[in-house]
């Protein structure tokens, strides 16, 4: 039926051409998981400051600085948690991270995939520890974080990227509600439950950042995935509550919303397609949003809590 990839699932051709059917009747355009979402990256913006009229011919063509991993060592000494890390954005962070001289924990399904990311890190010369964790299940949450300060010490830096997209079908007709409510559970839930647990580890460690991965799709309605839609505009709110209520912590907590993204979740030609119709004329790429949740993770970003950065290639625009 669905095929997971990195907590995400795949969307079947036949949802895909429904998403596009979606695009071409909406003012905006669909984002990642379900549409995926991308973004021009940190490093066009300043391009365009610095040479508007040379930027502006750019943004169809990422620039070197926005696929690129540094190692600045700027997360030295610091510890990252990122869920649905085996492919795709979830990956992309988890290896840039790792690379800027954080220790890694990551999670996923697909204890293949894990492996290979593991290796992948530590042979570029970072530090990373997969863990299988379903994030819709409590115990795997739980157990988790747990693992992550046992191993590191302790948690400062936390990415709640898990997801899936899926289609539940229309109000009205027949709606599948196992579909919906797993969307929900991972979508949502997901992050509830991983921030449930990672505040107090981020506590006792003096304050942190979390991360998580909305959508554009949060800020509009979508009759093809009514459900994915819906979960990220619960994410959205919950962002904002979830600021509020550990603001006096000294944790920060803030979104990144993609747009059409060039990920295996959105494969076939989909992300081309819906990218080539957004202002910057083509889909994201992974590093692309890696850059945008580290910046919200560093402390450049210390005077931003309870925001949404959207990285979609001027999509809502």
């Amino acid at each position: 039926m669905r095929r997971q990839d990195e907590g995400v699932t795949a969307i079947p051709p036949a949802a895909a051409q429904h998403l596009e059917d979606d695009m071409a009747h909406s003012d905006t355009t669909p984002s990642r998981r379900a549409l995926i979402a991308g973004g021009v990256g940190l490093a066009a913006v300043a391009a365009q400051s610095a040479a508007p009229s040379a930027a502006a011919a750019d943004l169809k063509t990422p620039p070197e600085g926005a696929t690129a991993l540094a190692r600045d060592g700027r997360f030295a000494g610091k510890v990252a948690l990122i869920t649905g890390a085996t492919s795709g954005i979830g990956r992309a962070t988890a290896k840039a991270f790792a690379l800027e001289g954080a220790k890694v924990m990551f999670c996923g399904r697909r204890e293949a995939l894990g492996a290979e990311v593991q290796a992948e890190i530590r042979a570029a010369g970072g530090e990373a520890v997969y863990r299988r964790a379903d994030v819709r299940v409590e115990a795997d949450v739980a157990a988790l974080v747990a693992a992550c300060v046992e191993t590191f010490g302790g948690l400062d830096i936390a990415f709640n990227n898990a997801g899936i997209a899926g289609r539940a079908g229309d109000m009205g007709a027949e709606f599948d509600w196992a579909v919906h409510n797993d969307i929900m559970a991972t979508n949502l839930e997901g992050v509830i439950r991983c921030t449930n647990h990672e505040i107090p580890a981020m506590k006792a460690r003096g304050g942190g950042a979390i991360i998580n991965t909305a959508s554009v799709m949060g800020y509009v309605g979508s009759g093809p995935i009514m459900s994915y839609a819906l979960s990220k505009a619960g994410v959205l709110s919950l962002t904002r509550s979830t600021a509020l209520q550990v603001a006096d912590d000294n944790i920060r907590v803030n979104a990144v919303s993609p747009g059409p993204i060039d990920t295996p979740m959105m494969g076939g030609g989909a992300a081309q397609a819906s990218g080539a119709r957004t202002p910057a004329g083509r889909a994201g790429q992974p590093e692309e949003i890696a850059h945008a949740v580290m910046y919200l993770a560093d402390s450049a970003a210390s005077y931003v809590t309870g925001e949404d950065l959207r990285v979609d290639g001027g999509v809502r625009a």
